[in-house]
């Protein structure tokens, strides 16, 4: 659990810390407390943002998150 690397979704590039990221997800059904790390890796989709801004004028968004 503690050697999670986080991939971008579209290029595998590895998220490096303090790099800004966009994260697609689906809004948590519960509450309550949680390790963010844990959460977003298992949860959510990771785009960098070299990526995101290739692809952010296109009209076609489902480049980006295709597993939603």
């Amino acid at each position: 659990m503690f050697g999670i690397k986080e991939l971008c979704s579209v290029c595998q590039k590895e998220i490096q810390p303090g790099e800004e990221v966009w994260i697609r997800m689906k809004y948590p059904s519960k509450r309550g407390m949680t390790e963010i790390k844990a959460f977003l890796h298992q949860e959510a989709q990771f785009v960098c943002m070299d990526c995101f801004e290739k692809t952010k004028n296109e009209s076609n968004a489902t480049v980006l998150f295709s597993k939603y």
